[in-house]
């Protein structure tokens, strides 16, 4: 039922989240979908941060290594991999986009969830993950909000991308798998490091986990930190393996 209706919502005009113009279904339209999110697959980017990689970078590793375009690790992660095995972005946290976050977490714009979560099924399903085999996921589970963040919220962001990319994929919601284990201060002025010693141990899983690969989703990834303290608890759980999923990834400059 669910997806009649999806396909039925898709057909119906719409106006375009960032522009107002003519669009369908909640999306983008046309014009703002090629000019600020599906140019940014041409940018060569880490699988493992979404940080772009330098073309010399690259040319370098291919020249040296059996290592194709879309496999490419930037110097950071080869030196100190993430406990994920890929991140998959929605789009970059930056102008207009960014917008679409803002009015979504703080708004509570939640049909944005939606339209979040079709940009980003489909980038998982031509993305890295089906090429390194990690498709399909044996569950999604959201990233657990503050309950300082509930109360002001009302709702989890995480939680409502996780509910829509469910949906759509078919995947097990599994909100339930993580668990916060304390309440922290805001993280926003923080640097990578001190984010990164603010979260150490903040989520637990509550009972062992099938061996399954999970999907792992939050709203937005800066630094990192939150998925991997994360994605460390699902895999010391006993899952399989973790794919690292969000509506938006805040660029940096290359990393070489």
């Amino acid at each position: 039922m669910y997806s009649i209706h999806a396909t039925i919502l898709q057909k119906l005009p719409s106006a375009c989240p960032l522009c107002g113009l003519t669009a369908r279904g909640g999306n983008l339209c046309s014009g703002c979908a090629q000019d600020f999110v599906w140019r940014l697959n041409g940018l060569q980017s880490c699988v493992r941060c979404l940080n772009p990689v330098p073309k010399q970078t690259i040319s370098a590793k291919l020249a040296t290594a059996d290592e194709t375009p879309r496999a490419v690790q930037c110097s950071r992660c080869r030196r100190d991999a993430p406990p994920y095995a890929r991140l998959v972005a929605a789009m970059d946290y930056a102008y207009p986009t960014a917008m679409l976050i803002q009015r979504f977490k703080e708004g509570a714009r939640l049909a944005y969830a939606g339209l979040f979560a079709r940009v980003l099924w489909t980038r998982l399903r031509t993305h890295s993950p089906v090429d390194a085999g990690l498709l399909p996921l044996g569950a999604l589970v959201p990233i657990p909000s503050s309950q300082q963040a509930l109360r002001r919220r009302g709702f989890n962001p995480a939680g409502e991308l996780a509910l829509e990319l469910a949906r759509l994929s078919g995947y097990p919601l599994q909100r339930e798998w993580l668990r916060r284990t304390r309440e922290t201060p805001s993280q926003k002025m923080l640097d990578s490091a001190a984010r990164r010693e603010s979260v150490k141990g903040l989520y637990v899983c509550p009972h062992a986990l099938p061996r399954v690969w999970v999907g792992l989703v939050d709203d937005v990834v800066t630094t990192g930190s939150t998925m991997h303290t994360a994605a460390r608890a699902l895999l010391n759980a006993g899952a399989a393996g973790v794919v690292a999923l969000a509506a938006a990834h805040t660029p940096v400059r290359p990393v070489r």
